[in-house]
């Protein structure tokens, strides 16, 4: 009874896994196509999977087999691609904003200093 918990419980891990390097592919495709709702959407969605599946590991110690490991590692790895991809795209796009929204501060307070009659 054991062994079938731990199969059903690995094939729901390794579910997850793949929920979440999908939606790690999703992100990156929105951010390539500067889909901003669809990115936030997105990690929204895989925030959650992550959710569920620390959930799923506190259950029990998770062992997998080695072919279960070795598909472990590569989802690892796309989602880790992913991020960085991801990164790379929103990073420059971040400075961009904290650029205009500091000139914008500056602004403000500048017509607050002299005001405008």
């Amino acid at each position: 009874m054991g062994t079938m918990l731990n199969n059903n419980l690995n094939a729901t891990i390794m579910a997850l896994y793949a929920a979440i390097a999908n939606q790690s592919q999703a992100m990156l495709q929105a951010a390539q196509e500067g889909d901003w709702d669809g990115l936030c959407e997105a990690e929204e969605q895989c925030s959650k999977l992550i959710h569920e599946l620390q959930n799923a590991k506190a259950m029990q110690e998770i062992q997998l087999n080695d072919a279960e490991r070795s598909t472990h590692i590569a989802y690892l790895k796309r989602i880790l691609a992913d991020d960085a991809a991801i990164r790379d795209i929103t990073e420059p796009r971040l400075r961009q904003l904290e650029e205009f929204l500091r000139a914008a501060n500056n602004n403000q307070r500048l017509s607050n200093s002299y005001g405008s009659n």
